[in-house]
């Protein structure tokens, strides 16, 4: 199991959310509370070890008291993006991902993953049992170059860059709900009734 100090916390909050008509996900208020605000609750009381990855309002994220990294690489190009720039700006051994828009989000999650890694362990991504939940991945920070060659030989997709390290399943029941996320304008009007 890990201690507080060997983890940080990422919300990745940085992308273009098109579906989203452009909005920024991570402000955008889910029973009048940005999605943000609602996740650092449920994540501060356990660590102080948080940072926000985001691209624009960086103005705004910055008054959560959290630091906040903006991608490295231009253009918005995806959750491996975010995760790499993160990965470069710890202190700690691991970093553990999620993205801003899970309204359902517990810190069981993360207490699951830092309980189940094992000394060894680079990469380890939720599984909910029908399957892979990948931008919720703890990931050691020795991962950085490997991140780095993959985006920089032109590479986004999330799936085929943990496959393509030893990795593990961290398994939840296929009924928990702390991996829905919000991506349409209808499904955010949907949880707002």
């Amino acid at each position: 199991m890990l201690k507080k100090n060997d983890f940080s916390v990422g919300i990745l909050a940085g992308g273009k959310a098109t579906r989203m008509d452009n909005q920024d996900k991570g402000l955008v208020k889910l029973n009048d509370v940005p999605m943000i605000e609602k996740l650092l609750k449920e994540i501060s009381p356990h660590t102080s070890n948080i940072l926000i990855n985001a691209n624009r309002t960086i103005k705004t994220y910055k008054e959560y008291g959290y630091p906040v990294i903006k991608d490295l690489l231009n253009d918005f190009q995806g959750p491996l993006a975010g995760i790499y720039s993160l990965l470069k700006n710890i202190d700690t051994e691991y970093l553990i991902t999620l993205p801003c828009d899970c309204p359902n989000f517990s810190w069981k999650v993360i207490q699951k993953m830092i309980d189940e890694v094992k000394p060894g362990d680079k990469v380890c991504i939720a599984h909910n049992g029908l399957r892979s939940q990948p931008v919720f991945m703890l990931v050691s920070k020795t991962k950085v170059e490997s991140l780095y060659n993959f985006l920089n030989n032109g590479d986004r997709k999330i799936d085929i860059w943990y496959q393509s390290n030893e990795h593990k399943y961290i398994y939840f029941d296929k009924n928990v709900s702390y991996f829905d996320n919000i991506n349409t304008v209808a499904q955010l009007n949907e949880y707002n009734k």
